[in-house]
């Protein structure tokens, strides 16, 4: 019973549920109002009775004779009922005189029972029936001696003064059936209009469902409105609309990264296959013979040998980027720039000696990294190492072999960055492929690249593990022409100060 009860109510809508529950409680509420006013009025027409009843009691002489109870008529109409009963009784409940006339003996109150006992071992007041049983009275009983006029001898008797308690009981049954239609018109009012509540105020719910529905079946520009922004529906509906922008967003960044997934397949693919037809086509003019000459099988195998190392570059780089798309996280530690970028010219000086690679910070040309503050970065030294290290190779592969190379290192105060621009005098950059140049395979000159042995990988790794760093890259314009990459990382949190 109770897991069919639980069921349904569980199957039940919540609007119904809410209507139901507002229904039940109202109604309580008023029956719990209506049986303690019908209480209170109750109660209050019993005071007015027994007040009435202690006022006749007190016009009444203490000793009576039998023939003055038929003059207690308090009606003042002639034949009609009294509505009020005066009787002397016994001690053994016997009516010895009474107002009400013997003709009426089945409407007046049944006293058989109020003998010397039950007035001395009961409260004064008390209810009795009638003895026709249609009606109720409310009785008193006080003291009385009454006196017998055939022998003028006094006998000692209970007064009884009663009220038929008829228009009581109907005035309450009046105000208990006013009380009830009222009610019942209260309870079908709040039903209807908790009703009409609950369902304007779900109202934008159902478009929720609407709209999760034509999302879920590939709508994904659904949004919600109409719902006021300060209620429970309205922020719902900002959470909702938060919640499948985010959804689209990644829709279409997993359309996005599939495409560009697509391209780099495609792109690595015709890299590789490449430089490995060139060797495949050395390999076979070597087994056919063709290569007779010993300047010849040199020729070849110098391009074998040529054609591997662009292969291998390719394949470490790509490598690279495998590992930083895994997100290991890095081995953050204090990293002095000046130091790296000073490191950074030595080595590219290095590797191509007939080339001027400068280190400026504020303008002036720096020959001892010692003398200048330190700019300590927040990051992982071998991956900053990495980021200039390719930033100086495309600087070198990428302008005239008479161009100077300059890296400029500087502080931002807001917000705290180190920065170290390369800076090159060579073709520049233009302004349409500045966004593109740090996709993956992406080259401004394929013809260009493949002689210089670029293989569009550099600048997407150093995208990447700036990002890593929290940090930003961007290309600028040289003064002059020229290409300037400048790279901005965070700094410690004690130089942030």
């Amino acid at each position: 019973m109770l897991a069919r009860l639980h069921q349904w109510w569980e199957s039940t809508s919540l609007r119904t549920k809410i209507t139901g529950v507002t229904v039940i409680v109202i109604t309580l509420g008023l029956f719990g109002i209506g049986v303690g006013t019908m209480t209170t009025v109750q109660q209050y027409l019993l005071d007015e009775v027994d007040r009435k009843i202690d006022e006749v009691a007190l016009g009444l002489p203490a000793n009576l004779r039998t023939a003055d109870f038929a003059t207690f008529d308090t009606t003042g109409q002639t034949g009609s009922r009294s509505d009020y009963f005066i009787a002397a009784v016994s001690a053994e409940g016997d009516v010895l005189a009474s107002n009400l006339d013997p003709g009426n003996s089945d409407y007046q109150p049944d006293v058989s029972t109020v003998t010397e006992s039950f007035v001395l071992n009961n409260a004064p007041y008390f209810m009795v029936d009638s003895i026709d049983r249609n009606t109720e009275w409310r009785l008193h009983s006080y003291s009385l001696r009454i006196v017998h006029e055939a022998d003028m001898t006094e006998e000692k008797a209970t007064l009884i003064i009663g009220v038929n308690m008829a228009e009581s009981t109907e005035t309450v049954g009046r105000f208990a059936t006013i009380f009830f239609l009222f009610g019942l018109a209260a309870v079908l009012f709040s039903a209807i209009l908790t009703r009409f509540l609950v369902t304007t105020t779900f109202r934008p719910l159902r478009e929720v469902e609407l709209s999760a529905a034509r999302f879920a079946g590939g709508d994904f520009s659904q949004r919600l409105g109409g719902a006021t922004p300060n209620t429970e529906v309205g922020r719902l509906t900002r959470s909702l609309n938060t919640m499948l922008s985010r959804i689209d967003r990644a829709f279409a960044d997993r359309a996005d990264t599939i495409e560009q997934m697509r391209r780099f397949i495609g792109d690595a693919s015709h890299e590789l296959r490449t430089p490995l037809v060139s060797v495949r086509g050395y390999a076979e003019l070597y087994r056919m013979g063709a290569l007779t000459k010993k300047a010849d099988v040199a020729q070849a195998m110098e391009r074998i040998e040529k054609e591997a190392e662009r292969m291998t570059t390719l394949v470490t780089d790509l490598l690279e980027l495998a590992r930083l798309d895994e997100a290991k996280p890095l081995e953050v530690g204090p990293v002095n720039l000046v130091n790296l970028a000073h490191d950074a010219a030595l080595d590219a000086a290095a590797s191509a000696p007939g080339r001027t690679v400068t280190l400026w910070s504020e303008g002036e040309l720096v020959r001892d990294p010692s003398t200048l503050e330190p700019i300590i970065l927040s990051a992982e030294e071998n991956k900053i190492r990495q980021v200039l290290v390719n930033l100086l190779q495309n600087a070198l592969r990428f302008s005239p072999d008479d161009a100077p190379i300059e890296l400029v290192v500087e502080r931002e105060s807001h917000p705290a960055r180190g920065v170290v621009s390369v800076v090159d005098h060579g073709e520049g950059i233009p302004p349409q492929l500045r966004d593109k140049i740090f996709q993956r395979l992406f080259r401004a000159d394929t013809s260009r690249a493949r002689e210089t042995g670029g293989s569009g990988l550099g600048l997407a790794i150093v995208d990447t593990i700036v990002k890593r760093h929290r940090g930003s890259i961007r290309v600028e314009e040289t003064p002059g022409g020229g290409a300037t990459f400048r790279v901005s990382l965070p700094l410690v949190p004690s130089q942030s100060r």
